[in-house]
């Protein structure tokens, strides 16, 4: 296995009969989260990336990674089509982040572990896609947790790192005390780390798809990694596009470049090994 950002192995081991866990709830943006394969306890089951306007972000990333949209819940959201991991765009936010809809075993259970471990958890309810709670942490992070139809750990393993050009392959979760933070999500999600290669950075064990926790920010903020065929074509396009990106960087598991959209949504690019 190669080694991720946070000294987290790209690679993910589960025990296709092992028992999930209980877990949290979740809430969703765009067209909302639908039962991927064998989600497990702790996946990720949706995504939405916050941004101010969703018609600029649509087009930028449209150009950027090839993306195809199709109908959401509202005129302010898009989805994307054709991706590994339900993944959407929502617009009206002032400040641009990854919100992320966990799978569990057991919403109602989830909810109360938020309550326990000092965030606050709305009243499950229900969704085409599954029993869902809308959360937020206790270091004020939104996010939901959502029971699959299917319920978790069924069905055809998923790529950790993602499968298709414009998957999601790495999510960096910043926040300002990684103790905290661990501590909620352990007690929330069931989630264990281990130490990364740089301070206060730490990989989330066996979640799909990969997860990092990044401690000692100013803010709270989720950033994802976004898979690539041509890491540099895929700079050129965001510069052309109006946005930033730094110029590529060799990694064990790739070739990365960090990036921002014209709306300051900032994001990265892999060509992974």
């Amino acid at each position: 296995m190669e080694t991720g950002p946070f000294g987290h192995d790209w690679g993910v081991d589960r025990d296709p009969d092992a028992e999930p866990e209980p877990d949290t709830d979740t809430d969703t943006d765009g067209s909302g989260p639908a039962a991927a394969p064998r989600l497990g306890h702790g996946d990720l089951g949706y995504a939405s990336l916050w941004v101010a306007d969703v018609d600029r972000a649509a087009e930028f990333f449209s150009a950027v990674l090839g993306w195809r949209y199709g109908p959401a819940s509202g005129p302010g959201g898009r989805h994307v089509e054709g991706l590994s991991v339900h993944h959407g765009l929502w617009g009206g936010f002032t400040r641009s982040t990854l919100f992320c809809c966990f799978a569990v075993a057991d919403v109602a259970v989830a909810a109360a572990r938020v309550r326990a471990a000092g965030g606050t958890a709305g009243r499950p309810h229900r969704e085409p896609y599954g029993l869902l709670a809308d959360c937020v942490d206790d270091q004020g992070v939104r996010f939901a947790v959502f029971e699959p139809p299917g319920g978790v750990g069924r069905g055809p393993a998923r790529s950790a790192n993602g499968s298709v050009p414009g998957d999601l392959a790495y999510v960096t979760m910043e926040v300002e005390d990684s103790r905290r933070a661990r501590d909620f999500y352990a007690a929330v999600l069931g989630w264990r780390f281990s130490p990364g290669s740089v301070i206060d950075g730490f990989g989330v064990d066996g979640v799909v798809p990969m997860f990092g926790l990044s401690g000692g920010h100013a803010g709270a903020a989720t950033v994802p990694l976004y898979r690539v065929v041509d890491v540099e074509a895929a700079v050129d396009r965001v510069r052309a596009a109006g946005g930033t990106a730094s110029d590529p960087e060799g990694q064990p598991y790739g070739v990365t470049a960090r990036c921002a959209d014209p709306q300051s949504t900032r994001f990265a690019v892999g060509q992974l090994r």
